[in-house]
């Protein structure tokens, strides 16, 4: 049993085919490729994208390692800082290192005194001055002032003035201020 039979010419045929091809490839074109074409063009659009991040991110990461390296290098750096500016705190000590300092070089002060820290604008550090008059021989007063300069901390001597006591050639009488530093709170 034939269910549908249609005598057909063969050119009617033929325009059934082209007709149907027709409707065919624009169902294929409308529904399928056009929004798979829409889609792929979308990831594409995306993969570029990422490639963009992904390089401006290699780019950061290439520049984050020499950052690293930098900030350690400056950490070093403010430790060793630390060392030659102690904290406000730790100006007592110093004082007492001084003293003992001028102890052993034979060192008879007459005055002795440390001044108020004062600081410079947007400095990261203040000065302590500290006016000293003294009694000594000339080659002691020379290894103390050597010894300042190698102090394990930063200390700055200025106005340095030598007379000479009396009639004696190797006793000087010093007057000087001198300076020592200290990291300010908070930084």
């Amino acid at each position: 049993m034939k269910l549908f039979k249609l005598n057909l010419s063969k050119r009617a045929k033929i325009i059934i085919f082209v007709i149907f091809l027709i409707v065919f490839t624009y169902l294929n074109y409308a529904y399928i490729y056009s929004p798979k074409n829409t889609r792929i063009e979308g990831l594409d659009r995306e993969i570029i994208s990422l490639n963009s991040k992904i390089t401006e991110g290699k780019r950061i990461a290439a520049r984050l390692a020499e950052l690293r390296r930098e900030y350690q290098g400056l950490i070093e750096k403010m430790e060793f800082m630390e060392v030659l500016l102690p904290k406000e705190k730790d100006i007592p000590d110093f004082l007492v290192v001084l003293q003992e300092t001028m102890d052993e070089f034979k060192i008879d002060f007459t005055n002795f005194s440390p001044q108020n820290i004062t600081q410079e604008k947007d400095a990261l550090y203040a000065r302590l001055p500290i006016n000293m008059t003294y009694t000594a021989n000339y080659f002691e007063v020379i290894k103390f002032l050597d010894r300042l300069e190698n102090f394990p901390r930063i200390v700055d001597v200025r106005n340095l003035n030598i007379n000479p006591v009396g009639d004696d050639p190797e006793n000087v009488n010093v007057t000087m201020t001198m300076f020592t530093y200290v990291l300010v709170k908070g930084n």
